[in-house]
């Protein structure tokens, strides 16, 4: 059997997962390890991103298969014979999974009987799930590289040219409570009064319509701010990018993140980043080179899709978010400063070369190359 990797995985996929699995493909081919894409269609976002069809093959045509599909969803695919189970037969099988919280939950360990090592983005995952796996779990970030088209600017986007502008990104299936955007909203009008003519927040919201009763909330919550603006209807990656490259500072007040991939591509583009401090996004972030928000660890208290009520995750400062918002418009020079040290992180550390050479390292190891 050739030596080379199949990437398994929601390639076509706009969601994160997808975009998980392009960047393991610009990984190997950066590192120009032999590999196909087997596009995995179960997956509810839209999937029109065909950047990577060039490699798709309808079935495995290496030795060792890296499954770019979550625990609980790998094992109910390879169940229902979606993933076909003679696919794995004499191959070296890589679940990369992805977690967010501090306990991985019992009831996905049966995606363990299935492969032979587990893959994670962040060391946070890492010690999540090794607790409680008896198979290798190893840490492999994402890889960062991103082209901002130049014409999807701020005109494009119907932004106003002048105002100083936040981001702020998250997608309804990953749940709205742990992506927490009305802690952002809410640092943000802590910050700046409702009719600021120079400052501005953007929330683009994926996947609107899946949640219309959240969304509707949060355009509650910024009735009568006129400097916030909601962009909330479904774009392609490219256009995600450029949405990126036209603002000005990234914001992610999260409760908890497996890695956190637009607080890396909004380092990569030097644009200074204010997050809570706690999870994935740790591994890459520093007092050096983010505005680290300080949080208490709290109980979840109820259950919000996969998690658990009684499962623990991150309660960001407010007072102290809102005054990193401030510094940064007031301050230009720690601005940039912070921007330009995140670049430097994220194109050092987590280039495609650098993680692919990671890749090549531990399948030489295996003797799978």
């Amino acid at each position: 059997m050739r030596q080379g990797v199949n990437l398994i995985g929601y390639a076509r996929a706009e969601s994160g997962l997808g975009e998980a699995c392009r960047s393991a493909a610009r990984a190997l081919q950066a590192a120009e390890i032999p590999f196909c894409i087997i596009n995995m269609e179960t997956c509810p976002a839209r999937k029109n991103d065909l950047s990577w069809i060039h490699k798709e093959a309808k079935s495995p045509l290496y030795n060792t298969n890296l499954f770019m599909i979550n625990a609980d969803q790998l094992y109910s695919n390879y169940k229902r014979n979606f993933i076909r189970r003679s696919w794995f037969a004499k191959r070296y099988n890589i679940g990369f999974w992805h977690w967010e919280l501090p306990e991985f939950p019992h009831r996905w360990m049966s995606g363990l009987t299935i492969v032979d090592e587990v893959w994670v983005p962040s060391k946070f995952t890492q010690n999540s799930i090794s607790k409680k796996s008896s198979k290798p779990v190893l840490c492999f970030p994402h890889s960062i590289s991103i082209d901002p088209p130049a014409h999807m600017n701020r005109q494009y986007w119907g932004l106003p040219e002048d105002r100083f502008l936040f981001l702020m990104m998250y997608d309804t299936q990953s749940t709205s409570a742990r992506k927490n955007p009305l802690a952002v909203i809410n640092a943000f009008q802590q910050a700046f009064q409702p009719n600021d003519p120079s400052i501005g927040l953007v929330i683009k919201i994926n996947n609107a319509s899946h949640f219309p009763e959240q969304v509707e909330t949060l355009k509650q919550t910024i009735s009568g701010f006129d400097p916030i603006f909601i962009i909330d209807r479904i774009v392609s990656r490219s256009e995600v990018n450029g949405l990126i490259a036209s603002c000005d500072s990234y914001v992610s007040l999260h409760r908890s993140e497996g890695f956190g991939l637009p607080m890396a591509e909004a380092m990569f583009l030097g644009k200074p980043v204010i997050a809570t401090k706690w999870s994935g996004n740790m591994d890459f972030m520093n007092e050096e080179n983010a505005c680290l928000v300080d949080f208490t660890l709290q109980k979840i208290g109820e259950r919000y899709g996969p998690y658990a009520a009684d499962q623990l995750w991150a309660e960001p400062n407010i007072d102290q978010a809102a005054l990193f918002m401030k510094r940064i418009t007031e301050d230009r020079d720690f601005a940039g400063k912070i921007g330009e040290n995140g670049k430097s992180t994220i194109i050092g550390q987590y280039s495609p070369q650098a993680i692919g050479e990671r890749y090549q390292a531990r399948l030489q190891q295996l003797g799978l190359l």
